[in-house]
Protein backbone atom coordinates (compact mmCIF):
# COMPACT_ATOMS: atom_id res chain seq x y z
CA UNK A 1 0.00 0.00 0.00
CA UNK A 2 3.20 2.47 0.68
CA UNK A 3 4.38 1.77 -2.99
CA UNK A 4 0.60 3.34 -4.38
CA UNK A 5 0.59 6.06 -1.88
CA UNK A 6 4.49 7.50 -3.26
CA UNK A 7 3.47 6.34 -6.83
CA UNK A 8 0.44 8.54 -7.29
CA UNK A 9 2.27 11.73 -5.70
CA UNK A 10 4.84 11.36 -8.43
CA UNK A 11 2.19 10.40 -11.10
CA UNK A 12 0.40 13.51 -10.10
CA UNK A 13 4.05 15.55 -9.97
CA UNK A 14 4.88 14.64 -13.27
CA UNK A 15 1.67 15.70 -14.89
CA UNK A 16 1.62 18.74 -13.42
CA UNK A 17 5.13 19.02 -14.47
CA UNK A 18 4.11 18.49 -17.88
CA UNK A 19 1.02 21.10 -18.18
CA UNK A 20 3.21 24.01 -16.39
CA UNK A 21 6.03 23.47 -19.21
CA UNK A 22 3.10 23.83 -22.20
CA UNK A 23 0.90 26.75 -20.50
CA UNK A 24 4.22 29.26 -20.87
CA UNK A 25 6.76 28.01 -18.44
CA UNK A 26 9.56 26.88 -20.60
CA UNK A 27 6.89 26.60 -23.90
CA UNK A 28 9.99 27.74 -25.81
CA UNK A 29 7.96 30.55 -26.86
CA UNK A 30 9.41 34.07 -26.31
CA UNK A 31 8.28 36.86 -24.33
CA UNK A 32 5.75 38.81 -26.99
CA UNK A 33 6.84 42.20 -25.96
CA UNK A 34 11.26 40.92 -27.48
CA UNK A 35 9.15 40.37 -30.45
CA UNK A 36 9.51 42.74 -33.51
CA UNK A 37 7.97 42.32 -36.66
CA UNK A 38 9.03 44.53 -39.73
CA UNK A 39 8.10 45.21 -43.17
CA UNK A 40 10.02 47.27 -46.04
CA UNK A 41 9.14 49.36 -47.51
CA UNK A 42 6.64 50.36 -44.56
CA UNK A 43 5.27 53.06 -46.92
CA UNK A 44 5.24 53.50 -50.82
CA UNK A 45 3.76 54.43 -53.73
CA UNK A 46 3.22 52.47 -57.47
CA UNK A 47 1.73 53.27 -60.19
CA UNK A 48 -2.04 51.44 -61.08
CA UNK A 49 -1.49 48.24 -62.56
CA UNK A 50 2.25 48.08 -60.99
CA UNK A 51 4.10 45.75 -59.18
CA UNK A 52 6.12 46.49 -55.62
CA UNK A 53 8.96 44.37 -53.98
CA UNK A 54 8.18 43.87 -50.09
CA UNK A 55 10.14 42.01 -47.21
CA UNK A 56 9.16 41.03 -44.07
CA UNK A 57 11.25 39.77 -41.17
CA UNK A 58 11.56 40.18 -37.44
CA UNK A 59 13.95 39.90 -34.48
CA UNK A 60 13.52 38.04 -31.39
CA UNK A 61 11.78 34.53 -32.36
CA UNK A 62 13.48 31.45 -31.39
CA UNK A 63 12.16 29.41 -33.88
CA UNK A 64 11.60 29.88 -37.43
CA UNK A 65 7.69 31.17 -37.48
CA UNK A 66 5.33 30.52 -40.25
CA UNK A 67 4.49 33.61 -42.44
CA UNK A 68 1.82 34.74 -44.19
CA UNK A 69 0.46 38.18 -45.94
CA UNK A 70 -2.95 39.33 -47.20
CA UNK A 71 -4.82 43.27 -47.98
CA UNK A 72 -6.19 44.47 -44.99
CA UNK A 73 -9.16 45.87 -46.93
CA UNK A 74 -10.13 42.29 -48.40
CA UNK A 75 -9.84 40.59 -44.99
CA UNK A 76 -11.75 43.72 -43.78
CA UNK A 77 -15.17 43.53 -46.30
CA UNK A 78 -15.00 39.59 -44.96
CA UNK A 79 -15.58 36.57 -47.37
CA UNK A 80 -13.09 33.75 -47.81
CA UNK A 81 -10.36 35.47 -50.37
CA UNK A 82 -8.08 37.65 -48.23
CA UNK A 83 -5.98 38.70 -51.41
CA UNK A 84 -2.69 36.38 -50.35
CA UNK A 85 -1.88 33.67 -52.59
CA UNK A 86 1.18 31.50 -52.61
CA UNK A 87 1.35 31.77 -56.22
CA UNK A 88 -0.20 34.06 -59.08
CA UNK A 89 -4.21 33.44 -59.38
CA UNK A 90 -5.12 32.75 -62.64
CA UNK A 91 -7.34 35.72 -62.38
CA UNK A 92 -8.09 37.95 -59.40
CA UNK A 93 -11.40 39.42 -58.31
CA UNK A 94 -9.83 41.25 -55.58
CA UNK A 95 -10.67 45.12 -56.06
CA UNK A 96 -7.48 45.99 -53.82
CA UNK A 97 -4.82 44.11 -55.48
CA UNK A 98 -3.72 41.35 -54.29
CA UNK A 99 -0.05 40.19 -52.61
CA UNK A 100 1.54 36.53 -53.75
CA UNK A 101 4.04 35.00 -51.29
CA UNK A 102 6.55 32.38 -52.56
CA UNK A 103 6.33 30.07 -48.80
CA UNK A 104 4.73 30.34 -45.56
CA UNK A 105 8.32 28.95 -44.59
CA UNK A 106 10.64 31.04 -46.30
CA UNK A 107 11.81 33.89 -43.55
CA UNK A 108 12.86 36.50 -43.88
CA UNK A 109 9.73 36.58 -45.99
CA UNK A 110 9.35 38.48 -50.25
CA UNK A 111 5.95 39.43 -51.43
CA UNK A 112 5.04 40.55 -54.90
CA UNK A 113 2.21 43.31 -54.41
CA UNK A 114 0.39 43.63 -57.70
CA UNK A 115 -1.82 47.00 -57.52
CA UNK A 116 -5.32 47.51 -59.06
CA UNK A 117 -5.90 49.89 -61.51
CA UNK A 118 -7.86 52.11 -59.28
CA UNK A 119 -6.07 54.68 -57.45
CA UNK A 120 -6.45 54.57 -53.55
CA UNK A 121 -4.62 53.73 -50.45
CA UNK A 122 -4.49 49.61 -48.96
CA UNK A 123 -2.48 48.47 -46.26
CA UNK A 124 -0.44 45.01 -47.17
CA UNK A 125 -0.31 43.02 -44.04
CA UNK A 126 2.71 40.64 -42.48
CA UNK A 127 1.97 37.79 -40.09
CA UNK A 128 4.30 35.84 -38.68
CA UNK A 129 3.68 33.07 -36.21
CA UNK A 130 5.80 30.74 -34.15
CA UNK A 131 4.30 27.66 -32.86
CA UNK A 132 5.16 25.56 -30.20
CA UNK A 133 3.95 21.63 -28.68
CA UNK A 134 1.13 23.61 -26.56
CA UNK A 135 1.21 27.36 -28.09
CA UNK A 136 1.73 29.85 -30.59
CA UNK A 137 2.75 33.56 -30.61
CA UNK A 138 1.72 35.45 -33.63
CA UNK A 139 2.72 39.22 -34.58
CA UNK A 140 1.41 41.38 -37.32
CA UNK A 141 2.91 44.75 -39.26
CA UNK A 142 1.20 46.59 -42.14
CA UNK A 143 2.73 48.22 -44.72
CA UNK A 144 1.03 51.36 -46.67
CA UNK A 145 0.86 51.91 -50.14
CA UNK A 146 -0.38 54.54 -52.03
CA UNK A 147 -1.65 53.21 -55.73
CA UNK A 148 -1.77 56.38 -58.02
CA UNK A 149 -3.08 56.82 -61.73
Amino acid sequence: MLQTVRAVPLFVVLIGAILITGCGGGSGLPPSSQVTLLVTPSQASVAGGGTLALKGSATGFTQTPIVQWWIQEAKDVGGSDDCGYLAPPPMSACQFGYVVFGSVAQFPSSATYHAPLAPGTYRITFEATQFTTYDHLTKTTTATINVTP
